[in-house]
This record gives C-alpha cells, sequence and structure tokens, in this order.
C-alpha cells in the first residue's frame, strides 16, 4: 500500500520580467571575466529604467513581441546616448529602434566580430550585426537588402526569436507585392560539389552528409549546384552564396573542436524557404510567414495538399499554413470535374489554409474557372479569411455529410473497390 503524500500539482511560474532578466544579466556580466566581448556597456542604471518602462508597457495590455529580450549591437551601430564619432549618438540605428518599440532593451554594443560571442555565452539574447560570421554558435540571420537598414543580420540562440526579431525589425512596406513563401512539399535544394567540400575537414564533410541526408529522407530534392534551385545548401564555412543573399545559418554543435554549422541562402525575398528548412532541421516550430504584408486564404477542393491543384499553389508561391474548421454556416457540393464547391448553409466544412503574397493572391484569383470564386468564409474561432467557394446557383450534388473533400475521395476509392469485388 502507497503511504507517500501524493505529489503537489506543479505551479506555473510567470516568465521573469524584463527588470529581472537585466539584474540578472549584470550580475553574470560581474562574475564573468568577458569584459573584451564589448565596446561599450550601458550603463545598469540606465537600462534598468527601460526595462521598466518595457514592464509597464507589458502590464498595461501592450502586445509586445520581444518584451524583455536582451539585445547586444555590433561595433559601430547608432545607440542614443553612447559615444558615436566626436559626440553621443542622438538617436538609435533604425533596426535597435524597431526592436526597442517591440519590447527588446540594449544593453551596449559589442566588441568587433563578437555579437555571436556575447549571445552565444548568454551575455544577450540577441544580436545585431552587418555581416555573418564563417561558422556559428548562434543563429544568423540575414534579410534581403533593403529590408533591415545598416544592420541586416540578427543573431539568436533560438531560431524562434531570431525569427520574431527579424520580422519586428524588417519596414512592410519595404516588401515587394510579389515573393515566394514556399516551393511545394519536395523544394529543389543545392548543395556544393564533392570538389569544393574536399577542401574542409572529414569529420565536418561527414557531419554535411548527414544534414543532406536528412533532408533528402524528409523528401526534399537534391542536386548539385549549378542550375535553378529553391534553396542552397551548404556548411557555414563555404561562402558559396551571392553577396548579400538572405540566408539562415543553423548551429549544430562541435565537429573536431571546432563550431559546426550550416547555411541555407535564397533569392532575394524568399527568406521563408530557409526558415521552414531551418525549422525542419531543428524540430523549431514553423510559425508564422516573415512577410507581414501576405494574404492569408483557405481551400477545401483540388487544393488541398496532395491534390493536384496543390501544384499550382506551389507555382504561386504559396505556404501551407495549417488545417482549419469553418463556422456551421456552410454545405459542400460536387461540381464537374470532380471538384469541391462551398456554399452558404448550416455545416462545419474542413479545409486547409495558406499565405501568398498580394500578388500571388490576385493570379489565383484570376486562375479560377468558374463557378469557383473568391469570398469570405468565417472559421469556429471567428476569424474570417478570403476563401476558394463557389457559385450557389452551380448546378451540383449535396456532399455536406461528408463535411470534408478528402473523406468523399475516400469514400469514392473503397466504394470503387467493394464495385470491382
Amino acid at each position: 500500500m502507497n503511504t507517500l503524500p501524493p505529489e503537489p500539482e506543479p505551479v506555473s511560474t510567470a516568465p521573469p520580467s524584463a527588470f529581472q532578466r537585466v539584474i540578472s544579466a549584470y550580475e553574470r556580466l560581474a562574475e564573468t571575466d568577458r569584459a573584451g566581448d564589448w565596446e561599450t556597456l550601458r550603463s545598469e542604471e540606465d537600462v534598468l529604467v527601460e526595462a521598466k518602462a518595457i514592464d509597464e508597457r507589458v502590464r498595461a495590455g501592450e502586445d509586445l513581441p520581444l518584451a524583455g529580450q536582451l539585445l547586444a549591437t555590433g561595433a559601430g551601430t547608432a545607440i542614443a546616448g553612447l559615444p558615436d564619432g566626436p559626440g553621443l549618438a542622438e538617436v538609435s540605428a533604425v533596426a535597435v529602434q524597431r526592436l526597442t518599440q517591440a519590447g527588446a532593451v540594449v544593453l551596449g554594443r559589442a566588441g568587433k566580430a563578437s555579437v555571436p560571442a556575447v549571445v552565444g555565452a548568454k551575455a544577450a539574447d540577441l544580436g545585431l550585426d552587418t555581416e555573418t560570421p564563417g561558422w556559428h554558435t548562434t543563429f544568423a540571420l540575414r534579410a534581403t537588402s533593403g529590408l533591415i537598414p545598416d544592420t541586416p543580420v540578427v543573431h539568436a540562440r533560438e531560431l524562434t526569436l531570431a525569427r520574431r526579431a527579424l520580422a519586428a525589425a524588417t519596414e512592410a512596406d519595404a516588401w515587394p507585392r510579389t515573393y515566394r513563401l514556399g516551393a511545394g512539399d519536395h523544394p529543389r535544394v543545392a548543395v556544393p560539389n564533392s570538389a569544393a567540400l574536399a577542401r574542409l575537414p572529414i569529420g565536418v564533410r561527414r557531419s554535411f552528409d548527414a544534414v543532406v541526408a536528412a533532408f533528402s529522407a524528409s523528401g526534399m530534392r537534391i542536386q548539385p549546384l549549378g542550375g535553378p534551385f529553391d534553396v542552397l545548401l551548404a556548411p557555414s564555412a563555404l561562402d558559396l552564396a551571392e553577396p548579400g543573399s538572405p540566408s539562415v545559418s543553423v548551429p549544430l554543435g562541435e565537429v573536431g573542436g571546432e563550431p559546426f554549422s550550416i547555411t541555407l541562402s535564397t533569392a532575394a525575398f524568399e527568406e521563408q524557404l530557409a526558415f521552414d528548412l531551418a525549422a525542419l532541421l531543428t524540430a523549431a516550430p514553423a510559425g508564422e510567414p516573415y512577410p507581414a504584408t501576405s494574404v492569408e486564404f483557405v481551400v477545401f477542393g483540388e487544393q488541398v495538399r496532395g491534390r493536384p491543384l496543390s501544384a499550382w499553389l506551389a507555382e504561386l508561391g504559396a505556404r501551407y499554413a495549417g488545417d482549419v474548421l469553418t463556422a456551421s454556416h456552410y454545405r459542400m457540393v460536387l461540381l464537374a470535374g470532380p471538384e469541391a464547391g462551398v456554399v452558404p448553409g448550416a455545416q462545419a466544412l474542413s479545409g486547409e489554409r495558406w499565405a501568398i503574397s498580394p500578388d500571388g493572391f490576385e493570379r489565383l484569383r484570376a486562375g479560377l474557372v468558374a463557378p469557383l470564386r473568391v469570398t469570405t468564409v468565417r472559421l469556429e474561432n471567428g476569424v474570417s479569411l478570403p476563401a476558394v467557394t463557389c457559385d450557389p446557383m452551380a448546378e451540383s450534388t449535396e456532399l455536406t455529410s461528408y463535411r470534408d473533400w478528402r473523406a468523399y475521395l475516400r469514400f469514392l476509392s473503397t466504394a470503387g473497390s467493394k464495385s470491382a469485388a
């Protein structure tokens, strides 16, 4: 008989406030001998004042995606109140302003080429810099030229945090109307040839081969560098991408006592393709698309993944963003094709949510064949999104009892098998 008292229920604790995080950071700085990592540290009193203001904004209900995250910048980055040329900087660099508006707290400027060092040593949560080194102990995200003025590289120990910071530092109006958020279920991944890899230590080559094998097993189409590709995958020690290309560098531990990392590079404004592969490699949450200008929409029929028209969505650069369930306001009908049509009714239907560029969405709308069209549907959570539906007056057959296009297709397959028997 068990006479021990029951285990107490776990007590949830609130995350540390920005004020507490700053105090802890300066205590760690006092305990460690890493003064050489910094060019200029701000006074603890000044940083605590800003941290307290962040906490007050959070208590007031403001949504701050970087609340309390401690930020280090590269040497030469303007920070208000710190030496800048002959005097003190009056305003911070644009990227610094954007991150602090999102809740980050600036500790100071790291020494030359040591932003990854202070982030990797946990002296700061985030770093801003102008370049990425040829090796990485942190996630290093480089934005397309022009999206983030002056300091286009974000460093962080976690991919999810780095993505949030990159999004916060990017001006939404800087995005063009057309870009790709996805490359389908089997993107083309280019890799260096054996001659390029031969310059690297054998341990690095073996580790890189393991990464390539993992991507291949996940359905990526691995191909030698030289032809068209969606993402370029290379060891970070090899600088093979076009100058200024957007990229995501992923730290993967050590090989032979040295940091080992890989870098995923893409064409301009296609960072999301690299983000998704990095998330796959590290099992990090996929997160929301990087561009703030993307359009979300819902599909129900032959555009869902695995069906013929999903390839069309891939050509348009759309990205799958999850399954959804509508409010109980619709019904599903069978159109010629065969294709699913969605019209007003009294049932909930299953569908998929996708994201796409503004121009891609207009191409989608223009490419639909009647009676399909784009209208607005309400989801079970109350959110309304544009969706591929159909003209209620179209000639059709009732399918509402299935509530899901794939369920109807499975029924057809089963019925066909029974008939053949």
